[in-house]
């Protein structure tokens, strides 16, 4: 390794691949169902047309919605095991360097504390009595879609609650998607 060398290959390598699973996650959210609804969406915003800092509420209509959240829960964990194998490559790699290695295992344990916190506040929406939920969290943002045909302003601030508990992110990153 070159003296003042900062980045090698495979930090190149793994630094992509992680904005490609973030870039999968999102759009896979944000591109879910084939159909769309007009005048379904709800956003709250202040009066004079800056956001207001507050959670983002939608609802879309999804046919059968078993499958949405089944399939939502395997694309997550299919695009977070490629992520980790990405990473175990890495770590068995000969030509790895120490940092490329401490890295690596940096990524491995941001992977699996986003895991742990996705299923904390999915297990305390039902808590909660959401029958079904699904959170994505990215680097500075929560996305949760919960099953409902309408959520009240205080399901909102529970949901909110939850995810800034387990999360720290702030209200004007989360998005709030209910289901029907």
């Amino acid at each position: 390794m070159k003296k003042g060398k900062v980045f090698g290959k495979h930090q190149v390598v793994l630094a992509l691949m992680i904005m490609a699973l973030g870039a999968a996650v999102w759009l896979n959210m944000k591109f879910s169902s084939n159909e769309k609804y007009m005048g379904e969406a709800t956003f709250v915003s202040s009066s004079n047309g800056e956001t207001s800092g507050e959670a983002v509420q939608t609802s879309a209509k999804v046919e059968d919605d078993a499958d949405y959240f089944e399939t939502a829960k395997r694309d997550r964990q299919k695009a977070l095991d490629e992520a980790q194998e990405l990473v175990e490559e890495t770590l068995k790699s000969a030509n790895a360097t120490d940092a490329e290695r401490e890295a690596a295992l940096k990524t491995t344990s941001a992977i699996a504390a986003r895991i742990e916190k996705a299923n904390n506040i999915e297990t305390l929406l039902k808590a909660k009595g959401f029958e079904k939920a699904v959170v994505v969290i990215g680097e500075d943002d929560v996305s949760v879609v919960v099953k409902s045909e309408g959520i009240t302003t205080a399901q909102t601030l529970q949901i909110q609650d939850i995810v800034t508990a387990q999360t720290e992110i702030p209200l004007s990153n989360i998005k709030i998607v209910t289901i029907k």
